[in-house]
């Protein structure tokens, strides 16, 4: 079930006033550019919702967010900790459950643990979801007996203290899982003031302390996680290396995150994620400013990821007209004092001049798409990755037509991925080479980007410093969600995207749901 399932409404945003380049209507309707002429090649977002969950007075943002239940809202603040924030119940401000800074935090259903980006060391932590869960529903005073997944409840502290104990290390053999138990809590939830901070005690246990750090995992940048149908991966970012933690894949019985390897690095990468095959995990992708690598798993060789010519050919004339057509949008006086990068012919249309600088390319992102792009027209598709129409297509055509190639079977290709550089992204494998010659043009450098199925067709979402877009992967269509204020990614939950923003004081959260 998704949070579209629940009778609890939102109000539609329009987005505020100060993002003046969208209007909202219930659906996306706003346009970064003119509408295509032809009708089929218009990207449907009639399934698309954007809506105002809450609008906090706070000068300082949300940094991360993660959904339980498909229903309770978890907020990382940087000042008021991890803020609660029931869907069912809009309008209610949000309350603070546990006093702790979290920059990130990752819900692993799976394995019955969310683990957390947390403190001022920086450290990763990982919770136990059903004392979390537990920790709700008291602090809403909502019946425990009426949870979604009855299956699960909180395990005994003893049972999950001696997994902590083996968090960190390394054997020779996988750590021995614990019977989680039963904590059978029966008293009222109270908060009791501490000497650093406070928190919430039930029966004198608490709740939070179902949690154990990870060992040597102090001061991490980022994390991200991976699943397989037996184990669960976590990659942690720090300054000089990443760290591979892994753990059983069980929601029966409990385990401990063990640190399966090191890959030193020579500095800190912008992003990093993991990429597979479409079978087995292979590598982690870590994206610098000068290059991208692919680093194995298995033996730890490092792969750069090559800027090939075709691509190079790409990205330079997108900038170039780029350039231009921000001087037709432009215009200034012929007798302006202030230089133009492209001289004007007789005072009219500006003109590229006969040498330019090229703009130098820097890498902003790698990641593994999550589908195959058959979708995209046939004329963009590379001939390494087309292939000529069937017998009976051509058998059919007349002699003055001339059939359209196709696009390599999934089956017959390596896996895809969607490299940004500066503000251009393109489709290449880890050899460099182009899938299309498509360019997907953002309004500004990336910092996160997520991808949503509408119907039957992709979209891009790019979440920039000032701006959200959205790309439809079949046209390179753009179009602005949200411009001018500061905006941050929080948090992905099944088809929905939340981020926030915040202007005047106030923090706004928003959430982008696909009706699939």
């Amino acid at each position: 079930m998704t949070l579209s399932g629940y009778n609890a409404t939102f109000p539609s945003a329009p987005p505020p006033p100060y993002t003046p380049h969208s209007q909202w209507q219930n659906q996306v309707e706003s346009r970064d550019e003119p509408a295509p002429s032809l009708e089929s090649e218009r990207p449907d977002l009639s399934r698309l919702e954007l809506k105002l969950v809450v609008t906090e007075t706070a000068a300082n943002p949300y940094e991360c967010g993660c959904v339980l239940e498909d229903r309770f809202l978890l907020l990382g603040h940087p000042v008021h900790g991890i803020q609660l924030l029931d869907m069912q119940r809009p309008g209610r401000p949000p309350q603070t459950i546990i006093w702790i800074r979290a920059r990130k935090m990752t819900v692993i259903e799976s394995s019955r643990v969310v683990l957390v980006l947390a403190g001022r060391s920086k450290q990763i932590r990982c919770y136990s979801l059903d004392a979390l869960l537990r920790l709700v529903y008291a602090v809403l005073g909502l019946a425990w007996a009426g949870r979604r997944e009855t299956d699960y409840d909180l395990p005994s502290l003893d049972a999950w203290r001696q997994v902590a104990a083996q968090a960190g290390k390394a054997p020779d053999v996988e750590p021995k899982a614990q019977p989680p138990g039963c904590e059978n809590l029966r008293g009222k939830t109270v908060v009791v003031a501490g000497i650093a901070k406070n928190y919430y005690v039930c029966d004198n246990v608490v709740l939070q302390n179902y949690c154990y750090k990870l060992p040597e995992s102090k001061d991490a940048l980022n994390m991200h996680t991976y699943h397989t149908t037996a184990y669960v991966f976590a990659a942690v970012l720090h300054r000089d290396k990443i760290v591979l933690w892994q753990r059983k894949r069980d929601c029966e019985m409990l385990h401990a995150f063990f640190r399966l390897k090191v890959f030193w690095i020579p500095t800190e990468p912008r992003t990093i994620s993991f990429a597979d095959d479409r079978i087995t995990l292979r590598h982690i992708l870590a994206v610098f400013s000068t290059e991208a690598t692919a680093i194995s798993l298995r033996d730890s060789k490092v792969q750069t990821v090559p800027i090939q010519a075709k691509l190079e050919e790409l990205y330079q004339s997108t900038w170039m007209r780029e350039r231009y057509e921000h001087q037709l949008s432009n215009p200034r006086p012929p007798n302006s004092p202030v230089p133009t990068l492209f001289p004007r012919i007789g005072g009219g249309l500006p003109a590229l001049p006969s040498s330019l600088t090229s703009s130098s390319i820097h890498w902003t992102s790698l990641v593994q798409l999550p589908f195959y792009p058959e979708c995209l027209p046939a004329t963009s598709l590379t001939t390494q990755y087309s292939i000529p129409p069937s017998y009976d297509t051509v058998v059919t055509t007349t002699p003055f037509e001339a059939p359209d190639p196709v696009a390599l079977p999934s089956a017959a290709a390596p896996q895809l991925f969607f490299a940004t550089l500066g503000r251009q992204s393109f489709i290449i494998d880890l050899t460099g080479a182009l899938f299309t010659t498509q360019v997907y043009h953002w309004s500004d450098e990336p910092d996160h980007i997520e991808f949503v199925k509408v119907r039957n067709d992709w979209c891009a979402v790019g979440f920039g410093r000032d701006v959200v877009d959205i790309i439809h992967i079949t046209t390179a269509q753009k179009q602005r969600l949200m411009n001018g204020i500061p905006v941050r990614f929080l948090s992905r939950w099944q088809t929905i995207l939340f981020w926030t923003c915040t202007a005047k004081e106030k923090a706004h959260v928003y959430m982008l749901q696909t009706d699939l």
